[in-house]
């Protein structure tokens, strides 16, 4: 009886879009919670889920990034897009959370500022 490997899985495979959830606790600034790796490929489910909730929820966002596992130019560049939008609405978008790795990318980009990023704000991903 010969074992043989399972087939090997095709390139296009191995790129598919990384697990990105987003939740929301709505309130008068609703909680939008994003856990996962906001990256090149969960940017633009990511870029829709945000400007949905602006649409459905107002201009007002706190994001929590507690359990954002790994963070990219391209989950930065869809963050700062959906400020961008809800400024344009007299919005604001600001995190009340963020994991040691959204941290410390937001913080080589000096964009704490930008987002209010309190040192208050650190959490560690939930495993």
């Amino acid at each position: 009886m010969s074992h043989s490997s399972p087939p090997a899985r095709p390139a296009w495979d191995l790129l598919e879009p990384a697990d990105v959830r987003v939740g929301i606790r709505p309130g008068a600034a609703p909680v939008v919670t994003i856990c996962g790796e906001l990256d090149i490929y969960s940017a633009p489910q990511l870029r829709d889920e945000l400007l949905g909730v602006v649409r459905r929820h107002g201009p007002r966002l706190s994001l929590d990034l507690g359990d954002v596992t790994f963070l990219d130019c391209a989950g930065i560049s869809v963050l700062l897009a959906t400020r961008r939008r809800a400024r344009l609405e007299d919005g604001w978008v600001r995190i009340s959370q963020a994991s040691s790795r959204a941290r410390r990318t937001i913080s080589l980009l000096g964009l704490q500022e930008v987002f209010e990023l309190s040192a208050s704000a650190l959490r560690e991903p939930s495993a």
